[in-house]
Protein backbone atom coordinates (compact mmCIF):
# COMPACT_ATOMS: atom_id res chain seq x y z
CA UNK A 1 0.00 0.00 0.00
CA UNK A 2 1.60 2.75 -0.79
CA UNK A 3 2.28 5.70 1.79
CA UNK A 4 1.03 9.44 0.78
CA UNK A 5 1.75 13.26 2.02
CA UNK A 6 -1.83 15.32 1.86
CA UNK A 7 -0.04 18.08 2.90
CA UNK A 8 -2.08 20.83 4.44
CA UNK A 9 -5.86 21.33 4.10
CA UNK A 10 -6.14 24.10 0.98
CA UNK A 11 -9.38 25.31 2.25
CA UNK A 12 -12.33 25.13 4.21
CA UNK A 13 -14.44 22.87 2.85
CA UNK A 14 -18.76 22.89 3.50
CA UNK A 15 -19.10 19.71 0.90
CA UNK A 16 -17.02 16.83 1.81
CA UNK A 17 -16.88 15.64 -2.22
CA UNK A 18 -15.50 19.04 -2.90
CA UNK A 19 -12.29 18.12 -1.28
CA UNK A 20 -11.94 14.94 -4.36
CA UNK A 21 -10.02 16.83 -7.11
CA UNK A 22 -7.77 19.11 -4.18
CA UNK A 23 -6.83 15.81 -2.75
CA UNK A 24 -5.92 14.27 -6.43
CA UNK A 25 -3.91 16.65 -7.01
CA UNK A 26 -1.43 16.13 -4.33
CA UNK A 27 -1.72 12.10 -4.40
CA UNK A 28 -3.15 11.00 -8.03
CA UNK A 29 -6.16 9.82 -9.20
CA UNK A 30 -5.50 6.75 -7.28
CA UNK A 31 -7.56 4.58 -4.61
CA UNK A 32 -5.17 4.76 -1.30
CA UNK A 33 -6.29 1.28 -0.46
CA UNK A 34 -6.15 -0.80 -3.80
CA UNK A 35 -3.80 1.36 -5.57
CA UNK A 36 -6.24 1.27 -8.61
CA UNK A 37 -5.88 3.93 -10.97
CA UNK A 38 -9.28 5.65 -11.31
CA UNK A 39 -9.85 8.81 -13.11
CA UNK A 40 -13.74 9.35 -13.46
CA UNK A 41 -15.66 8.03 -10.35
CA UNK A 42 -13.00 8.36 -7.41
CA UNK A 43 -14.50 9.09 -4.06
CA UNK A 44 -14.06 11.27 -1.47
CA UNK A 45 -13.45 8.44 2.00
CA UNK A 46 -13.71 9.25 5.69
CA UNK A 47 -11.09 7.21 7.25
CA UNK A 48 -13.19 7.25 10.57
CA UNK A 49 -16.74 6.90 9.52
CA UNK A 50 -19.08 10.00 10.32
CA UNK A 51 -21.44 7.79 11.91
CA UNK A 52 -18.56 6.52 13.84
CA UNK A 53 -17.45 9.84 15.20
CA UNK A 54 -15.12 10.93 12.35
CA UNK A 55 -15.32 14.45 11.46
CA UNK A 56 -17.29 15.07 7.58
CA UNK A 57 -15.46 17.87 6.86
CA UNK A 58 -11.40 17.44 8.19
CA UNK A 59 -9.17 17.31 5.37
CA UNK A 60 -7.14 14.85 8.05
CA UNK A 61 -9.88 12.54 7.82
CA UNK A 62 -10.20 12.25 4.22
CA UNK A 63 -8.33 9.52 1.47
CA UNK A 64 -9.15 8.83 -1.93
CA UNK A 65 -10.94 5.24 -2.75
CA UNK A 66 -12.24 3.35 -5.44
CA UNK A 67 -16.12 2.79 -5.03
CA UNK A 68 -15.47 -0.98 -4.40
CA UNK A 69 -13.08 -0.26 -1.36
CA UNK A 70 -15.59 2.91 -0.62
CA UNK A 71 -18.16 0.56 -0.17
CA UNK A 72 -17.24 -2.52 1.55
CA UNK A 73 -15.13 -0.33 4.10
CA UNK A 74 -18.29 1.58 4.52
CA UNK A 75 -18.94 2.45 8.42
CA UNK A 76 -17.80 -0.80 9.24
CA UNK A 77 -14.66 0.50 11.50
CA UNK A 78 -15.18 2.27 14.81
CA UNK A 79 -11.77 3.01 15.54
CA UNK A 80 -8.60 4.35 13.14
CA UNK A 81 -6.33 2.76 15.68
CA UNK A 82 -6.45 -0.70 14.84
CA UNK A 83 -5.57 -0.15 11.28
CA UNK A 84 -2.55 0.88 9.18
CA UNK A 85 -3.67 4.00 7.24
CA UNK A 86 -1.46 5.39 3.88
CA UNK A 87 -1.69 9.13 5.12
CA UNK A 88 -0.27 8.15 8.47
CA UNK A 89 1.99 4.95 8.62
CA UNK A 90 4.57 3.90 6.23
CA UNK A 91 2.65 0.74 4.67
CA UNK A 92 4.90 -0.07 1.89
CA UNK A 93 6.34 -1.48 4.75
CA UNK A 94 3.59 -3.67 6.30
CA UNK A 95 1.51 -5.15 2.93
CA UNK A 96 3.43 -8.09 1.02
CA UNK A 97 2.06 -8.25 -2.47
CA UNK A 98 2.85 -11.62 -4.64
CA UNK A 99 1.93 -12.72 -8.10
CA UNK A 100 -0.96 -15.03 -6.81
CA UNK A 101 -2.91 -12.22 -6.12
CA UNK A 102 -2.58 -12.46 -2.33
CA UNK A 103 -1.95 -9.21 0.24
CA UNK A 104 -0.46 -10.22 3.00
CA UNK A 105 1.84 -9.21 6.35
CA UNK A 106 5.54 -8.49 5.63
CA UNK A 107 7.16 -11.54 7.30
CA UNK A 108 9.77 -9.22 8.85
CA UNK A 109 7.35 -6.98 10.88
CA UNK A 110 6.19 -7.80 14.41
CA UNK A 111 3.09 -9.90 15.25
CA UNK A 112 1.08 -6.67 16.29
CA UNK A 113 1.50 -4.91 13.29
CA UNK A 114 0.84 -8.15 11.44
CA UNK A 115 -2.42 -7.89 13.30
CA UNK A 116 -2.82 -4.46 12.31
CA UNK A 117 -2.33 -5.24 8.25
CA UNK A 118 -4.46 -8.07 8.14
CA UNK A 119 -7.51 -6.04 10.14
CA UNK A 120 -7.03 -3.48 7.46
CA UNK A 121 -7.32 -6.16 4.53
CA UNK A 122 -10.82 -7.47 6.05
CA UNK A 123 -11.56 -4.09 6.77
CA UNK A 124 -10.88 -3.21 2.95
CA UNK A 125 -11.95 -6.56 1.01
CA UNK A 126 -8.35 -6.32 0.17
CA UNK A 127 -8.17 -10.69 0.00
CA UNK A 128 -11.30 -10.74 -2.46
CA UNK A 129 -9.89 -12.82 -5.36
CA UNK A 130 -11.15 -15.94 -7.60
CA UNK A 131 -10.71 -19.05 -5.74
CA UNK A 132 -9.90 -17.64 -2.44
CA UNK A 133 -11.67 -17.75 0.92
CA UNK A 134 -13.34 -14.50 -0.07
CA UNK A 135 -14.80 -14.37 -3.58
CA UNK A 136 -15.54 -10.65 -5.48
CA UNK A 137 -18.37 -9.48 -6.54
CA UNK A 138 -19.05 -9.91 -10.35
CA UNK A 139 -18.42 -5.95 -10.02
CA UNK A 140 -15.65 -6.17 -8.30
CA UNK A 141 -12.34 -5.50 -10.31
CA UNK A 142 -9.76 -5.09 -7.89
CA UNK A 143 -8.28 -8.30 -8.44
CA UNK A 144 -8.22 -8.36 -12.02
CA UNK A 145 -6.53 -4.66 -12.18
CA UNK A 146 -3.58 -6.35 -10.18
CA UNK A 147 -3.44 -8.91 -12.53
CA UNK A 148 -3.09 -6.81 -15.49
CA UNK A 149 -0.31 -4.83 -13.32
CA UNK A 150 1.45 -7.78 -12.94
CA UNK A 151 1.31 -8.90 -15.94
CA UNK A 152 2.42 -5.42 -17.55
CA UNK A 153 5.09 -5.03 -15.00
CA UNK A 154 6.55 -8.49 -15.72
CA UNK A 155 6.93 -7.93 -19.48
CA UNK A 156 8.56 -4.52 -18.48
CA UNK A 157 11.06 -6.47 -16.32
CA UNK A 158 12.08 -8.64 -19.35
CA UNK A 159 12.72 -5.34 -21.72
CA UNK A 160 15.05 -4.20 -18.54
CA UNK A 161 16.95 -7.04 -18.56
CA UNK A 162 17.55 -6.91 -22.22
CA UNK A 163 18.51 -3.01 -22.18
CA UNK A 164 18.82 -2.46 -18.59
CA UNK A 165 19.82 1.60 -19.04
CA UNK A 166 18.49 4.55 -17.25
CA UNK A 167 16.20 5.67 -20.63
CA UNK A 168 14.40 1.96 -19.96
CA UNK A 169 14.50 2.65 -16.34
CA UNK A 170 12.60 5.90 -17.07
CA UNK A 171 9.89 4.65 -19.48
CA UNK A 172 8.92 1.70 -17.16
CA UNK A 173 8.98 4.24 -14.05
CA UNK A 174 6.23 6.21 -16.72
CA UNK A 175 4.09 3.07 -17.30
CA UNK A 176 4.02 2.44 -13.72
CA UNK A 177 1.59 5.76 -12.96
CA UNK A 178 -1.24 3.60 -14.41
CA UNK A 179 -1.35 2.24 -11.16
CA UNK A 180 -0.09 -0.26 -8.00
CA UNK A 181 2.61 1.45 -7.07
CA UNK A 182 3.35 -1.67 -4.88
CA UNK A 183 3.28 -4.70 -7.57
CA UNK A 184 5.53 -2.16 -9.81
CA UNK A 185 7.57 -2.27 -6.69
CA UNK A 186 7.44 -5.91 -5.80
CA UNK A 187 8.45 -6.66 -9.53
CA UNK A 188 11.32 -4.86 -9.35
CA UNK A 189 12.46 -4.85 -5.74
CA UNK A 190 16.16 -6.16 -7.06
CA UNK A 191 16.69 -3.12 -9.27
CA UNK A 192 17.43 -0.29 -7.41
CA UNK A 193 17.64 2.34 -10.92
CA UNK A 194 14.44 1.26 -11.65
CA UNK A 195 12.82 1.71 -8.12
CA UNK A 196 14.45 4.67 -7.68
CA UNK A 197 12.92 6.16 -11.20
CA UNK A 198 9.35 5.01 -10.10
CA UNK A 199 9.72 6.40 -6.66
CA UNK A 200 10.35 9.80 -8.53
CA UNK A 201 7.48 9.60 -10.52
CA UNK A 202 5.35 9.11 -7.42
CA UNK A 203 6.84 11.63 -5.79
CA UNK A 204 4.68 14.16 -7.84
CA UNK A 205 1.73 12.50 -6.66
CA UNK A 206 2.51 12.75 -3.03
CA UNK A 207 4.49 9.27 -2.83
CA UNK A 208 5.81 9.78 1.08
CA UNK A 209 9.53 8.19 1.60
CA UNK A 210 11.62 9.97 4.19
CA UNK A 211 14.86 8.80 5.51
CA UNK A 212 16.93 9.48 8.31
CA UNK A 213 20.86 10.49 8.54
CA UNK A 214 21.01 6.89 9.44
CA UNK A 215 19.22 5.74 6.29
CA UNK A 216 16.58 4.16 8.20
CA UNK A 217 13.01 5.29 6.84
CA UNK A 218 11.37 8.48 9.14
CA UNK A 219 8.63 7.31 11.08
CA UNK A 220 4.97 10.18 10.74
CA UNK A 221 3.52 11.79 13.77
CA UNK A 222 1.02 8.59 14.85
CA UNK A 223 2.37 6.37 12.94
CA UNK A 224 3.20 2.78 13.80
CA UNK A 225 5.56 1.43 11.31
Amino acid sequence: MRPVDKGITPKVYTNYGDARHDLAKVIGYYCSYCEMNVSNSIEVEHILPQNQGGAKLDWNNFLLSCKYCNTIKSDNNDNSTDYLWPDIDNTDLAFKYSEDNVIKPKDNISSSLKTLVKNTINLIGLDRTPGGNHKPTEADTRWRSRKEAWDKAKRSYKKWLEAPIKPMAESIAISSRNGHYSIWCEVFKDQPIVLQEIDKEYREMGLFKKFKIDGTRLIRSGGRI
